[in-house]
C-alpha cells in the first residue's frame, strides 16, 4: 500500500514537471527512460530533427547531438588544429625515417545509433571525438603509413592508394560505433631536421639537374631549328641551281637546234649548187658548151650597165648594145650547133637532113 502510494506522488510529481524537448535541421533527440515506470528501464526514442516533443524531465534524459559533418584537424600549428599545441601524426617508415603530417578527417554521426553513442561513448560530440574518433584515427592512419618508404611517400599515386586504404580502415572501425566517414586528406608532411636538409640538397641537385636538361634541350631545339633554317637555305640554292642549269641546257639546246638547221641549209644550199655544176659540167660536155658558156657570160653581164672610154676618143661605147649583139651571136651559133648536131644523128641514121631555118636577118651592124 505504501509502495503504491510512493509511486502515485512521483508520477504526479513528474506529470507536475512535463518538459519539452526541441531539434534543430541538423540535430537528433536521444530520449532515455531512467526508472522503468513506464516502460523499460533504459529504453532509448530517437528523435527527428527539427521538431519539439514533450517529456518528462525526472523519469527520462534528453540529449541531443549534432548530425552535420565535424572536422578531426590534427595539424602541427595550434592556430589551425583542434588543440592549442602540435597535433600532427607521427609515424616511422620501413627505412626508420620519421614522419609528421597533418591530417583532416571528416566524420558525421550515424542518426539510427545516436542512442548508442549517447549510452556507451559519450552524451556530447565532444566526447564521442576525444573517446573514439580521435584515438582510432591516429591509431590507423599511423599503422597504415608505416608500410611505406621514406621515397615512396614522395609518390603521389603511392601516398594517394595509402591515403585511400586508411580511411576504408576508418569507415570499418568507426562504423561500428556509428561513425560515419566522409573524407580523410593527408596534408602537409615533414621529416626530421638532419634528414630534412639531406631531402632538400637532393631537391636542389635534382632541380639544378633538370634545369640543365632543359637547357640541352632548348640549345637541341635552337641547333635543329638552325639546321632546318640552312637545310632550307640549300635547298633554294639548289633549286636555283637546277633551274639556271635548266635555262641553260635549253638555250644549248636552241642554240644547237639553231646550228643544225643552219647546217642542213648550208648542205641543201651546197648540194642545190653542186647539182648546178653538176649540170652546167654536163652541159660543158654536150656539143654547143661553148656557146653555153658564152651566154651565161653575156647574161650576167647584161644585168650590169657598163661603159667603156676609150683612151684616144672621148666619145662613149654602148657596152649594152654590144651585149645584145653578142647574145644575138651566140643564140645563132647555138641554133647552129644544134642543126649541125641533128644532121650528124640523121645521116648516121639514114633519114634525109632537115632544112636549116633561115638565118634572122642581121639587125646591124655589131657597134665599134
Amino acid at each position: 500500500m505504501r509502495r503504491a502510494l510512493s509511486l502515485s506522488l512521483l508520477l504526479a510529481a513528474a506529470l507536475s514537471l512535463t518538459g519539452c524537448g526541441q531539434t534543430s535541421s541538423t540535430e537528433v533527440g536521444v530520449r532515455t527512460n531512467l526508472f522503468g515506470i513506464f516502460e523499460k528501464r533504459g529504453e532509448q526514442q530517437i528523435f527527428a530533427p527539427g521538431g519539439a516533443f514533450f517529456i518528462l524531465p525526472v523519469v527520462n534524459s534528453w540529449r541531443k547531438l549534432p548530425i552535420s559533418q565535424q572536422n578531426l584537424v590534427m595539424n602541427a600549428n595550434p592556430r589551425e588544429g583542434d588543440r592549442p599545441v602540435p597535433d600532427d601524426i607521427t609515424f616511422k617508415t620501413k627505412d626508420g625515417n620519421n614522419v609528421y603530417i597533418d591530417v583532416n578527417l571528416m566524420w558525421r554521426i550515424d542518426p539510427k545509433k545516436a542512442g548508442f553513442l549517447v549510452t556507451d561513448v559519450g552524451q556530447s560530440v565532444d566526447e564521442i571525438k576525444e573517446r573514439i574518433v580521435r584515438p582510432i584515427s591516429r591509431s590507423i592512419v599511423r599503422d597504415i603509413f608505416n608500410e611505406i618508404t621514406s621515397e615512396e611517400y614522395y609518390q603521389v599515386t603511392i601516398k594517394n592508394r595509402m591515403a585511400e586504404k586508411a580511411r576504408q580502415e576508418l569507415i570499418k572501425e568507426l562504423g561500428a560505433y556509428g561513425i560515419l566517414v566522409d573524407s580523410l586528406q593527408v596534408q602537409q608532411h615533414r621529416f626530421d631536421p638532419d634528414y630534412q636538409g639531406a631531402i632538400n640538397a637532393q631537391k636542389q641537385a635534382e632541380a639544378d639537374r633538370q634545369k640543365l636538361v632543359e637547357q640541352q634541350k632548348n640549345m637541341l631545339v635552337q641547333k635543329q631549328s638552325e639546321l632546318e633554317g640552312r637545310r632550307a637555305e640549300w635547298n633554294r640554292k639548289l633549286e636555283d641551281a637546277g633551274g639556271e642549269a635548266g635555262r641553260a641546257r635549253n638555250e644549248a639546246d636552241g642554240y644547237y637546234q639553231k646550228k643544225i638547221n643552219e647546217a642542213k641549209a648550208v648542205v641543201a644550199v651546197a648540194q642545190a649548187e653542186a647539182e648546178g655544176i653538176k649540170k652546167e659540167a654536163e652541159a660543158l660536155g654536150k656539143l654547143g658548151g661553148d656557146a653555153y658558156v658564152k651566154m651565161q657570160v653575156a647574161k650576167q653581164l647584161a644585168k650590169k650597165k657598163v661603159l667603156l672610154v676609150p683612151g684616144t676618143n672621148v666619145s662613149t661605147m654602148n657596152v649594152n648594145q654590144l651585149v645584145d649583139y653578142l647574145l644575138s651571136e651566140s643564140r645563132r651559133n647555138a641554133d647552129a650547133s644544134d642543126a649541125a648536131a641533128a644532121a650528124t644523128a640523121a645521116a648516121e641514121a639514114g633519114e634525109p637532113p632537115a632544112p636549116s631555118p633561115a638565118a634572122p636577118k642581121k639587125k646591124g651592124a655589131a657597134p665599134k
